[in-house]
């Protein structure tokens, strides 16, 4: 866990509670409130609540709020970025999908023991994954086929 030093109301250090403190001795869960007070200290957030479909976090010199230290601001994703998410995501269902076609293909060999209601319905099944990047909310809302 890493804490900051502060002064002034000003990060001066941030580090590992050990390295900090070498000649502490701390119970497993860290340093525990007192200490921090006693010391100058406050923990350290490398993440804050954000939209992940159109904010990222980006790394900023550490500042203070909420009686924390942040290292980290949020903001809108850019163009490039969206473009790189829908890209992921697309990838992901895809191989997703694939791997479910891949699992059912031997459904649709000729002399597999089903009736041909059966056979029709696996059919059916492997059509609506085949259909998936075609489906309004895709890559972020994907409705998957039953079996």
């Amino acid at each position: 866990m890493d804490i900051a030093i502060i002064q002034d109301n000003q990060v001066v250090e941030i580090g590992h509670y050990k390295k900090l403190f070498p000649a502490t001795s701390f119970p497993t869960t860290g340093p525990d409130t007192s200490f921090m007070e006693a010391n100058s200290a406050l923990g350290v957030t490398i993440w804050k609540p954000h939209d992940k479909t159109t904010q990222k976090l980006i790394p900023v010199a550490p500042y203070i709020e909420d009686n924390q230290v942040f290292t980290v601001e949020v903001a809108d994703k850019t163009e490039e970025d969206l473009t790189a998410d829908i890209a992921v995501e697309s990838a992901n269902v895809r191989e997703k999908r694939d791997q479910l076609l891949k699992e059912s293909d031997w459904t649709q060999v000729t002399d597999a023991p089903f009736t041909k209601a059966v056979k029709t319905s696996w059919s059916t099944y492997r059509q609506s994954l085949r259909d998936i990047t075609t489906q309004e909310g895709f890559p972020f809302n994907v409705s998957w086929p039953t079996v």
